[in-house]
């Protein structure tokens, strides 16, 4: 594992854990890369502390990252209710989506910015495992 962590349902405890991640991926990934997976992390981490506060669990959200051979993967398990299974389905193209859209437009940008996005919910836990491959978007 490359990195851990568990943060409190707060926007602003991933003002704190982005750079942290980011430096912890740095050996592995481009700059670039690195921009995406930035952006994904604050949208997902986003969504989970929305969804967290939400369900008013105090429970922490466990963030962890680690590396396979030619990609790295990052793991987000919230403690909220249970999501919708197909969460991650039919999602809008970012072309597709109202720039001066204020909601929303998050889980478009997670699905088109990771390689690939799994996503688990269960009663008291949702799970979302991202891929970022390090030669860049196959």
């Amino acid at each position: 594992m490359i990195y851990s962590a568990d943060i409190k349902p707060d926007q602003v405890e991933i003002d704190h854990v982005l750079p942290k991640l980011r430096l912890a991926l740095s050996p592995l990934l481009d700059a670039d890369r690195l921009d995406c997976v930035e952006i994904v992390l604050a949208e997902a981490l986003t969504n989970a502390v929305k969804h967290a506060q939400s369900s008013g669990t105090p429970e922490a959200i466990h963030l962890t990252a680690g590396r396979e051979a030619d990609h790295v993967w990052v793991e987000i398990v919230d403690a909220g209710n249970r999501s919708p299974g197909d969460l991650y389905d039919d999602l809008a193209a970012p072309d597709e989506l109202d720039p001066m859209q204020v909601d929303g437009r998050g889980l478009s940008l997670i699905a088109a910015l990771a390689d690939h996005v799994e996503f688990e919910p269960a009663e008291g836990s949702n799970r979302l495992r991202l891929r970022f491959d390090q030669g860049g978007r196959a």
